[in-house]
C-alpha cells in the first residue's frame, strides 16, 4: 500500500534587525553627513547675519528718572502733554550739537547714533528673580498668584514711565567714554531748560495777563472807565481762582506782603467805592460827555451785544435743562421706554454744535450720578453769567440823567488814573504770589529729572544667544538630512 508522506517545510522569517548594517554606512559616510550639516549652518549665518562676520558695537548708557508729578499720566505739572521722546527731539538734539566745540561728526550721525528706550537698568533681571519667587511659592492660590504677578507687573510698567535709557554709539567718538559721557549727561539738562524757560511746564497756575495795558485809553472817560471796569472784573477772577486753592490761601508776595486774602478785598473795595461810582457817574448820568451822539450809540451798542448774549445764555440754560429732564427720566426708565419731552408742544429748545457735542459725551455715560452733578454745574455757571448780564442789561438800558454836573471830568479823569494804580499794585503783587505759588509746587531740587547712577558702558554683538540656538540647530538639521540622502543612496543601490 503505497503512502505518500508530506514533509511541508515551514518558511522562517528573521525579523532581527543588525546595528551593524545601520551605523557602518553612517560612519563610512561620517564626512558628508557633517558637510550637509555645514551647509546648512551656513545658510542659517548667512541669512540671519547678512554675512559671516560678526559685528561688536560698543555702546554708552545713562538711565534719566522723571521726577515730576504726573509724570504717570504723560502731563506736565501745568497739563501740557509729556513724551520721553522729547529727549531726542530735533530742537534739544540741535542745541547739543551747537554746544559742542569743534565735533568731529556731523548732525545727522548724532541723530543716528542716540537711542531712547523705556525702562531701568535691570528690569530683566528683576522681572526673571520676582517670577522665581513667585513660582516658588508652594501655598499662593491661583487667584492670589494671578493678583501678585499682576501687581508687580503694574508696578514695573509704572516705574517704567518714570525711567528711560539713553545709549550712544561710542564709535561717534572712537570709543571716548568721557566726551560720550559728558554728551549723554547734556541732553536732558538741556531738554529740561527748555521745558521749563520756553514752555513753563513747572507752573501750576499762570497770570492771567502779565502786564495791564493802557494804550486802549482815550480821551473819552466812558472808555475808560469801561476799560477800568474790565480789567478789575479780570483780576477778581484770577484772584478768586487762585484762591480755591487753601495752600494758596497762606502765601504772600515777597515785594508788598499782601496774600491773597487781602487782593480780594482791596479790590472789593476798590469795586465798591470807585470803579461802581465812576461808572455810575459816566456811563448812568454822563457826566465829562464831549459828544452826546457817539455817547448814546455806544450805551446801544452796548446793550444790543449784551441782549444776543443774554438769549445765548437763555438758550444755554434751556439746553442744560432738558438734559437734566431726560437724565431723571432715564433714571426711572432704565429701559429707556419714555416719551422725548423735547417733541412736547410748548417746548422749544434751540441746539448749538458745540452744545450738542458736549452733550452727547456726557450722554454716553448718563448712567454715572457724577455727569448729572457736572451737567448741574455747568447750568449753574450759566445761570450766573446770565445774571449778570442780565443786570449790565438795565444798568445800561436806563434812561441817562445829567442833572449831575457838580464834578468835573478832570476830577474823573484823576480818579480813573488813581484806580488804575492801585489796580497795577494788586496785579504785581497777584504776579509775585502766583510765582512763589509755582515754586513751593516743585520738589526740593526744582528739576524735572535726576540721572541714576553714572554712564555705562556695553558691548553687544549680532551674534546673540538665539543666533547661537538657531545655528546649531541648523546644523542638527543639516546632519540629519545627509543621513537621510545617505540611506536613499543605500536603497537606490
Amino acid at each position: 500500500m503505497n503512502k505518500e508522506v508530506s514533509n511541508s517545510i515551514d518558511p522562517v522569517f528573521d525579523d532581527e534587525i543588525d546595528v551593524k548594517d545601520i551605523l557602518i554606512p553612517l560612519w563610512q559616510a561620517k564626512y558628508r553627513i557633517v558637510l550637509f550639516g555645514i551647509i546648512c549652518l551656513s545658510l542659517v549665518l548667512i541669512y540671519l547675519l547678512g554675512g559671516i562676520a560678526v559685528d561688536k558695537t560698543k555702546q554708552a548708557s545713562l538711565q534719566v528718572h522723571f521726577n515730576f508729578q504726573g509724570v504717570e499720566d504723560g502731563r506736565f505739572p501745568n497739563g501740557e502733554k509729556f513724551s520721553p521722546q522729547e529727549l531726542i527731539s530735533g530742537s534739544v538734539l540741535s542745541e547739543v550739537y551747537g554746544n559742542i566745540s569743534s565735533p568731529e561728526f556731523t548732525y545727522p550721525e548724532l541723530v543716528e547714533a542716540i537711542h531712547l528706550k523705556s525702562g531701568f537698568n535691570g528690569e530683566g533681571e528683576l522681572k526673571s528673580v520676582v517670577t522665581q519667587l513667585l513660582s516658588k511659592e508652594k501655598g499662593l492660590t491661583t487667584a492670589a498668584y494671578s493678583e501678585a504677578v499682576s501687581g508687580y507687573t503694574n508696578e514695573v510698567l509704572a516705574q517704567s514711565k518714570k525711567n528711560v535709557i539713553l545709549t550712544i554709539d561710542l564709535n561717534l567718538f572712537n570709543g571716548n567714554l568721557k566726551k560720550a559721557s559728558d554728551l549723554l549727561t547734556s541732553i536732558p539738562k538741556v531738554w529740561a531748560t527748555k521745558a521749563i524757560v520756553d514752555r513753563g511746564v513747572l507752573m501750576v497756575s499762570a497770570p492771567t495777563v502779565t502786564r495791564l495795558d493802557r494804550r486802549i485809553l482815550s480821551g473819552e472817560l466812558l472808555i475808560q472807565v469801561n476799560v477800568l471796569g474790565d480789567t478789575l472784573s479780570l483780576l477778581s477772577n484770577a484772584v478768586r481762582d487762585l484762591s480755591n486753592s487753601l495752600d494758596n490761601q497762606s502765601i504772600k508776595d515777597p515785594a508788598s506782603g499782601m496774600s491773597i486774602t487781602d487782593l480780594s478785598y482791596k479790590l472789593n473795595l476798590e469795586d465798591k467805592y470807585r470803579v461802581s461810582i465812576l461808572k455810575e457817574l459816566v456811563v448812568k448820568n454822563g457826566v465829562g460827555v464831549k459828544n452826546e451822539a457817539w455817547y448814546r450809540g455806544f450805551r446801544q451798542a452796548r446793550l444790543g451785544k449784551l441782549e444776543r448774549e443774554r438769549a445765548s445764555l437763555d438758550r444755554m440754560v434751556g439746553v442744560y435743562e432738558q438734559a437734566l429732564i431726560e437724565f431723571n427720566q432715564q433714571s426711572n426708565n432704565p429701559t429707556g421706554n419714555y416719551e422725548n419731552t423735547a417733541s412736547q408742544p410748548g417746548t422749544t429748545v434751540q441746539y448749538g454744535e458745540g452744545v450738542i457735542n458736549s452733550l452727547l459725551t456726557l450722554g454716553s455715560k448718563m448712567s454715572d450720578p457724577e455727569y448729572r452733578k457736572e451737567l448741574l454745574g455747568k447750568k449753574i455757571d450759566i445761570s450766573v453769567k446770565l445774571q449778570d448780564i442780565i443786570t449790565e442789561i438795565d444798568f445800561y438800558g436806563s434812561k441817562a440823567n445829567h442833572s449831575t454836573n457838580s464834578i468835573s471830568a478832570d476830577e474823573i479823569n484823576g480818579l480813573i488814573t488813581q484806580s488804575y494804580n492801585e489796580l497795577e499794585a494788586i496785579h504785581l503783587a497777584l504776579l509775585g504770589i502766583l510765582q512763589v505759588s509755582n515754586l513751593s509746587s516743585l520738589d526740593d531740587r526744582g528739576e524735572l529729572f535726576d540721572l541714576v547712577g553714572s554712564v555705562k558702558e556695553s558691548v553687544s554683538s549680532n551674534l546673540t544667544q538665539k543666533v547661537g540656538l538657531k545655528a546649531i540647530l541648523a546644523f542638527i538639521l543639516g546632519c540629519m538630512i545627509g543621513v537621510v540622502v545617505v540611506f536613499i543612496r543605500r536603497v537606490v543601490r
